[in-house]
């Protein structure tokens, strides 16, 4: 007697039943409705992957900005910091109107040496190249050698006289001021041979880009200025950082800085810069006779007229902004 293991008649059982099917074993596939559910649960993770790849994207690239503006504003600074002890010998006398030799010098030093020495307009190295500095009606003062070199950059980028395009000015005279032998003299700029540049509106003058390939903006008199951009406040109006009173009024000697420090901003990823220049030339020349530009920059002289007001909406347009006051403005 032959005694068969269970398992091996449970085993021929099943091959039994399935030869009496005619051999097939058919199992059950999804149906339509569990594809579906899938599909969906996929497009939400490769949605969700691809927001979050997105976000890591447009982090870095603000990331980069910000260190490019924290190494102009480096360079920027440090030369603006020289101003408030320096001296000049006034061209002549002390014009009608002016407290005094200290006030008349300040001024020079404010309008002349500042805005001829940091120019971020091709109209003021214009002004440079043709003699009269930036300031009319009053003699001047030697060129510095800054101001030489730019000339002779202006010069040479057109022989014809016409000046670039003022699409991107401020962009364009700031990477001339930092690369192309202003005040830096590439003496403290080494780390931005390798940053990205360009000529956006292709008129021969180079600008620094951000990491969204925009130009990287600069305004030396930031009047108006309005940070962060969820306020209206003016930055150099509160928290500490008020200009000298009244700018100050006339018959108060001026420091040369007024409190006031340049501008360095992206547009961020939107690519709009949000703020306002079209009025900077009246405001630039505010003043008349002897006090053409004693109030350069003065965001009271011409309230309307402030060369940093931001534009309708602005808040949603700079709200992405990155600029070099950022940090401060959170504090």
């Amino acid at each position: 007697m032959t005694i068969t293991p269970l398992q091996h008649a449970s085993a021929g059982s099943r091959r039994r039943e399935a030869a009496g099917q005619g051999g097939l074993v058919f199992r059950r596939g999804f149906s339509l409705v569990e594809l579906l559910v899938a599909l969906s649960i996929m497009t939400l993770l490769l949605g969700l992957i691809g927001a979050a790849v997105s976000a890591a994207r447009t982090t870095s690239k603000r990331q980069a900005t910000q260190l490019l503006i924290e190494k102009l504003d480096a360079i920027v600074q440090q030369q603006f910091a020289t101003y408030s002890s320096r001296t000049v010998v006034l061209p002549g006398g002390v014009p009608a109107g002016f407290p005094g030799a200290a006030s008349y010098r300040s001024w020079y030093v404010r309008r002349n040496l500042i805005t001829a020495d940091m120019p971020d307009r091709w109209t003021d190295v214009a002004a440079i190249a043709s003699g009269t500095t930036v300031a009319s009606g009053t003699s001047t003062l030697p060129l510095t050698q800054p101001q030489r070199t730019y000339t002779a950059i202006l010069r040479g980028m057109n022989a014809s006289g016409s000046l670039p395009s003022d699409t991107y000015s401020g962009a364009e005279c700031l990477f001339m001021i930092v690369m192309q032998g202003g005040i830096a003299n590439c003496i403290d700029c080494g780390e931005l041979k390798t940053a990205d540049r360009g000529d956006k509106d292709a008129d021969g003058a180079f600008e620094f880009w951000d990491a969204w390939g925009n130009p990287i903006g600069y305004i030396l008199w930031p009047a108006g200025l309005q940070l962060p951009a969820s306020t209206t406040n003016g930055f150099f109006s509160t928290g500490g950082r008020a200009l000298e009173q009244a700018f100050p009024p006339r018959g108060v000697t001026p420091s040369p800085a007024l409190g006031m420090r340049p501008l360095i901003y992206s547009a961020g990823p939107d690519g709009e810069y949000g703020f306002n220049r079209a009025s900077e030339a009246s405001n630039l020349l505010a003043g008349t006779g002897s006090f053409v530009g004693f109030d350069c920059g003065n965001p009271l002289a011409n309230p309307t007229q402030t060369m940093a007001s931001p534009e309708a909406a602005a808040a949603a347009v700079t709200a992405d902004n990155i600029t070099n006051l950022d940090a401060e403005a959170k504090r």
